[in-house]
């Protein structure tokens, strides 16, 4: 059975990096006193960190694998794990009192050296791992069963696409003769022909399709199967092709399956808030100069008004007045939330001097600020478009208006990837789009720092940004 070799694959992985972080552990010490004869300390502590890197790894998941991702051997992962692993180990040390038992240099060592060892040992692993699937090895065996219809065309479809992550055994149905055959894979073989493969270990998986009006003969298929080794996944109707699935859970009672969940929703939503409170009120006061020497430069070269007012979708397509410091002389903006919306393009006659430099930094978009703080506004999350480009683009682009199940943000993971300033194109729009569902069905509180990281490096650059 393939689990078997999962399990080894894990097994060993876990043996390699405990070795590989113990022979670190040696060779720090002996750089540092010229010896590879450890003090009881020494042997003592390299246990230790192995053993807690390995529990740490095992909470983390870092060796369950799965043959539909056995290729997510991740080093990252590991990386993280091992941090962890020093950073307790460091605390430990401290707090018992024995730092001065261990070498400073032994433990840069260690961390710098257990961690490129540990990255070199996954991508190792990874490599090899990719190769050897090309034989075979840690292929999901699966087989098809069910009515004859959709037993033919999920096995043909099957074949078809078929690659190195499984291996079809065939297709089966309850009275089926087995003497039909396409690419030497069987189309319709007996249903007891594939409870004795089963019972020879050959399978891994078994797909149900059964159409409606089966019933009978789906619940006795089920009921047999449940009695064997074997995972059981059951086909999703035609009309959901296409179409991601979460997962299953029961509303009233009734069993259904989850196609979509709030994003950002419960604690979820609160740590969130916290942090866009916390930063956004230290960014305010750290910035709160800047935004003074803005407002005083505004107010000289332009006059009045400082801040720029637009209408723009926020949270469940609700409207908000988003802030920015004006950058347009006077009637640059009087179309802001009319059907003719323009926007700013490179060398736009109506932005000032003053206005490029603060375009081209990002700095016009502090005043949004205050959004955060508000609640209007996020400072992760997807760029607010204005009332006008909201209604031309979700008649035009598929899953549009699914960017504001979520607040709004100053920056966003569209904006990290280049896709800052005018969307002069559908296609460029859609790319944001697309970027945008990304950040919102993956968020989580080390993703936000990422982009607010990022973010300092894309407004150095000042791509797309006029």
């Amino acid at each position: 059975m393939q689990n078997r070799s999962l399990i080894w694959l894990a097994v060993w992985l876990a043996v390699l990096e405990a070795v590989t972080l113990f022979a670190i552990n040696v060779v720090g010490y002996a750089v540092r006193n010229g010896s590879f004869v450890l003090p009881e300390r020494y042997v003592l502590a390299g246990l230790f960190l192995c053993a807690l890197y390995l529990i740490c790894g095992s909470n983390q998941g870092s060796y369950a694998f799965h043959r539909s991702d056995i290729e997510r051997i991740h080093a990252m992962q590991s990386l993280r794990c091992w941090i962890g692993t020093m950073v307790i180990f460091i605390v430990a040390l401290f707090a018992f009192k024995i730092s001065e038992d261990f070498s400073r240099f032994w433990l840069v060592e260690m961390v710098v050296g257990g961690s490129v060892g540990l990255v070199a040992v996954r991508t190792l692993a990874l490599a090899w791992v990719r190769k050897v699937r090309r034989n075979g090895w840690f292929s999901a065996s699966i087989a098809v069963l069910g009515s004859p219809r959709l037993v033919k065309e999920e096995t043909l479809a099957m074949v078809a696409g078929r690659g190195g992550a499984t291996r079809l055994v065939g297709g089966f149905v309850g009275d089926g003769l087995g003497n039909d055959y396409f690419q030497e894979v069987p189309l319709f073989g007996s249903e007891e022909s594939l409870h004795r493969i089963i019972a020879a270990g050959r399978v891994d998986d078994v797909l149900l399709c059964y159409e409606p009006g089966h019933e009978k003969a789906f619940r006795a298929a089920l009921a047999r199967l449940r009695e064997q080794p074997v995972n059981i996944r059951l086909q999703l109707p035609g009309y959901l092709a296409g179409v991601p699935v979460l997962g299953i859970d029961r509303i009233a009672g009734e069993t259904g399956i989850i196609l979509a969940d709030v994003p950002i929703g419960g604690w979820s939503s609160v740590q969130k808030r916290f942090v866009d409170i916390v930063l956004g009120s230290v960014m305010i006061v750290a910035l709160a100069p800047v935004m003074l020497a803005i407002a005083l430069a505004v107010l000289l070269t332009m006059g009045r008004p400082i801040f720029f007012r637009q209408r723009r979708f926020g949270f469940n397509n609700d409207e908000f007045t988003m802030l920015k410091f004006r950058t347009m002389r006077n009637g640059g903006t009087e179309s802001a939330d009319a059907g003719t919306l323009k926007q700013a393009t490179r060398d736009d006659p109506r932005v000032t001097a003053l206005g490029r430099i603060l375009r081209r930094t990002s700095l016009d978009e502090l005043p949004q600020l205050l959004n955060v703080l508000g609640g209007s506004m996020s400072l992760v999350g997807p760029r607010p478009h204005a009332v006008a480009h909201n209604r031309q683009y979700a008649g035009i682009i598929d899953g549009y208006l699914g960017r504001h199940r979520v607040k709004p943000g100053i920056t966003g993971w569209a904006q990290v990837n280049g896709l800052r300033g005018e969307t002069d194109t559908v296609e460029k729009m859609r790319r944001r789009v697309e970027l945008d569902l990304f950040y919102i069905e993956n968020w989580s509180l080390g993703f936000d720092l990422k982009i607010l990281a990022l973010t300092v490096i894309e407004v150095g650059t000042g791509r797309s940004a006029y």
